[in-house]
């Protein structure tokens, strides 16, 4: 068989007919169904579009899913054996579009604005305070934890309460 031949096709170019000749080494029909060879798998069924859509919703959410995300979504479709010549692509753009994923996806914490750091130009000028609790039931009824921050020396004070009250406030001070 000529190169640059295929059932009667002239390609353009050799190059062109080299490339699609080596592409085609990697396909196998087998009782009438196409499978694609790999160097380190078995035969992998190759699907259409229909079949995709139900293999895709299979291996996510089905029997085999545990809702995985993109990338391990086409290795477990290329592991259970299937294939497509978008598969990369196609699973990323699944995950994209299914809607419990994106409810559920990682949403980076970070602040809208730069940080600012509140310092203070000598000790003890400048305090943050803040009350923590309510606090497992513990002997002696504390509920609360007062806590004060010295924004110079970054010295930690701490004082338990069992009520919140404005002159247990003041007498922390």
């Amino acid at each position: 068989m000529k190169l640059g031949y295929d059932r009667g096709v002239l390609l353009p170019n050799m190059d062109e007919a080299r490339h699609l000749k080596r592409k085609a080494s990697y396909y196998v029909i087998h009782d009438g169904k196409l499978f694609k060879r790999g160097l380190t798998t078995t035969l992998l069924k190759c699907l259409n579009n229909q079949q995709i859509d139900y293999i895709m919703r299979e291996l996510h959410e089905g029997i085999c899913g545990l809702y995985t995300r993109g990338r391990s979504l086409d290795t477990k479709a290329v592991r259970v054996g299937y294939y497509w010549p978008t598969l990369k692509a196609e699973a990323l753009d699944f995950i994209r579009r299914y809607r419990r994923c994106q409810e559920f996806a990682y949403v980076p914490h970070t602040p809208p604005n730069n940080l600012h750091s509140l310092s203070s130009h000598w000790p003890l000028a400048m305090w943050g305070m803040d009350i923590l609790g309510p606090l497992p039931k513990v002997l002696g009824a504390v509920k609360y934890l007062l806590v004060a921050i010295d924004y110079f020396t970054k010295w930690i004070e701490a004082r338990p309460l069992r009520e919140i009250m404005a002159n247990e406030v003041e007498k922390f001070t």
